[in-house]
């Protein structure tokens, strides 16, 4: 056989098209990374859904002392005892309580819930209810005085709207950062700024349109489901970009899985606050997730009662991304320019 027709050796083969070690252990961690997030976000869902149970149910009663103080000792109702039927109904639309139970003076326990706050809430306070008129001998009459809409009658549009913009505003804040470059200048930081501003507001327009018109869930206040979802997508999207820009991509990553790990979970979008256990409770009024799905339920169905608290929330996680990133920002721009200055002293 002639030297130009002899096989081709090990060190003829061109380079790269094999698979190394470092690949092969690269894609096996990731693959072990991907499936522990998977297990991690089930056990956090079966954690807060699974086994609904009734922790901490708010009441207002206006009622005879006997009845106002059985309720009181049950351990998952929190009882405001008020004066009579309107004060009642007043807290619930103020959505200071999750239900109201009022006796009237022929024999009636009337039994005020509210379906928009959640409607596994308003099943639980009604059952509550009717077995508080049987014991004292009234008769129930359930009244839903803030009712979710017929696009919507289970109540969930909001919390699934809010999941699906976390994820895109997450996911879209961490493309932006390989695309536009790391928050290290000012102009960086006002492009990137400027982008996710762009992003949210495409973000809340395409799902406004989708959940009013296409589904008729949440309709009759269209720019204000906007803003809310505007302002709930620049909180997730600024947080995970300003705590990329002051501690790096892993701390970033670490805050995106605590979100959706944790944060979906607290959010109690299909049960409601009252029956989350305690550990999800906590988070309830700290996670983005659960003031966004508070913030579209004021404004849908108690005509913006109740929207301060998420709506401070909301823009709390948007300020504090802003400040890492300006911090982040401020502390590197000086310590460039030395470096530069010293690079130019040596040439």
């Amino acid at each position: 056989m002639g030297k130009h027709n002899s096989p081709t050796t090990t060190h003829d083969r061109p380079r790269g098209h094999g698979v190394t070690g470092t690949q092969v252990r690269h894609v096996v961690l990731a693959m072990l990374t991907f499936t522990l997030l998977v297990l991690a976000m089930i056990a956090s869902y079966a954690g807060a859904f699974a086994k609904p149970t009734l922790h901490h149910l708010q009441v207002a009663v206006a009622a005879p002392q006997q009845i106002v103080d059985a309720l009181d000792s049950r351990t998952e109702l929190e009882v405001t005892a008020v004066g009579d039927d309107a004060a009642a109904r007043a807290l619930v639309l103020e959505r200071k309580a999750d239900a109201a139970f009022a006796v009237e003076p022929n024999g009636r326990l009337d039994i005020y819930v509210a379906g928009g706050g959640g409607r596994s809430v308003a099943t639980a306070a009604e059952t509550v209810g009717r077995a508080t008129a049987t014991e004292a001998g009234l008769a129930p009459v359930v009244t839903d005085i803030a009712p979710t809409s017929a696009g919507d009658p289970s109540g969930t549009v909001e919390f699934y709207a809010v999941i699906f913009v976390s994820i895109g505003a997450s996911v879209g804040a961490a493309a932006f950062g390989r695309l536009v470059g790391a928050v290290r200048q000012p102009w960086t930081l006002g492009l990137r700024t400027l982008t996710l501003s762009a992003y949210s507001a495409l973000l809340a327009g395409v799902v406004t349109v989708y959940v009013d018109a296409a589904l008729g869930a949440l309709t009759g206040h269209p720019w204000q489901v906007f803003g809310a979802l505007w302002l709930y997508a620049m909180a997730v999207g600024g947080a995970v970009t300003g705590v990329a820009a002051a501690f790096g991509t892993a701390a970033a990553m670490a805050v995106t899985a605590f979100l959706v790990i944790v944060g979906n979970a607290a959010a109690a979008g299909p049960i409601g606050r009252p029956l989350l256990s305690g550990f999800y409770t906590t988070f309830n009024h700290v996670v983005p997730q659960g003031s966004g799905v508070s913030l579209l339920r004021s404004i849908e169905y108690f005509d913006g009662r109740g929207a301060l608290t998420p709506l401070a929330t909301l823009m709390v996680w948007a300020a504090v991304g802003c400040v890492f990133a300006v911090v982040a920002t401020t502390v590197r721009l000086p310590a460039a320019q030395q470096l530069r200055q010293r690079l130019a002293g040596r040439t």
